[in-house]
Formats: structure tokens, sequence, C-alpha cells
């Protein structure tokens, strides 16, 4: 495997797990906050996003190409209201769709095509996650100040089910 390659697929992987647990940070504050459907929604996005990196660990040892175990940085926000870590976790999607976007394109270069079919599960992924945080965000700004709103989406929130993949 091309050591350019291996080397951009241990970041992403250590992207996914930074992902993941700035996601896991999110459901804390929210359990805290009173909205326990809205912090399940988000531990089921850390479920998820350490699904990726597993799934991305598991390509490079198939392929007997080394894998870094990431330390992974405590996360970094400010925060008010649920709206605001929902505009934080889409601009942190659209940065991990444009880091997929990168690691594609160097693997077309390289013509690594066992990655690339990989990755064009993850391209469809990203595309499904930009547009359920958005819906998210959009939603808990019709809520407004609306207690009662704001509880309606929290409660079909908690309704997630597990979509984790490996």
């Amino acid at each position: 495997m091309n050591p350019y390659i291996i080397e951009a697929v241990n970041r992403q992987i250590k992207a996914e797990f930074e992902a993941g647990f700035l996601y896991l940070a999110f459901s804390v504050n929210l359990h805290a906050y009173g909205l326990p459907g809205m912090s399940h929604w988000m531990r089921e996005q850390y479920r998820e996003e350490c699904g990726h990196a597993l799934r991305l660990i598991s390509h490079l040892e198939l392929r007997n190409a080394p894998v870094q175990i990431p330390s992974v940085n405590h996360p970094e926000y400010k925060w008010e209201r649920p709206q605001d870590l929902f505009t934080l976790a889409l601009e942190h999607e659209q940065r991990i769709t444009s880091a997929i976007h990168d690691l594609l394109e160097l693997c077309m270069r390289e013509k690594d095509y066992a990655m690339q079919v990989l990755l064009f599960d993850y391209v469809k992924e990203q595309v499904e996650e930009e547009h359920q945080v958005e819906e998210i965000a959009r939603q808990l700004m019709l809520c407004g100040s609306n207690v009662e709103e704001l509880l309606g989406l929290d409660a079909r929130l908690a309704s997630r089910s597990s979509t984790a993949w490996e």
C-alpha cells in the first residue's frame, strides 16, 4: 500500500475518533441541559463515528498496512443553546466531508482502487450525515424559545436507533 495513502488514512482515523469524541461531549452537555433525546442522538452519532474509524482500521489491517492509534484532543467549543451544538456539528461534518474528498482524490491519483471503493461509502454517508444535522439545526431554529416545541423535537430524537457501521 502506498505510504502516502497509509499516512492519510491514519489521519482520517484520527479525524473520525475526534468527531466521535466531539459528539460524546455534546451528548454529555445536552444531558446536563435536560434534553435526553438530543443527548441520545449525539451518543448514537458518537458510536457511528467510532465505527467509521474502526472500518478504516480494519481496511488497513486487511492490507497489512501499519495502523497508528491516535491520541485524541479534548474538544474545544463554546455553546449557549442546543442549536449551537448542532450548528457546530454541521460545521464539523462539513470538514470531515472535505477530508474524505481529499483522501479519495489521493487514492484516485495513486490508483488505489480498493481504498476508493471503501471511501465511496464514506462519501455517501457524509451526504446523509450533513443532511440530518442540518435538518435538526433548522428545526431547532424554528423552535426558537418555544419550550414545548423544543421538548417535542427532543422526544423525536430519542427514537434514533443505532446505525453504526464497521
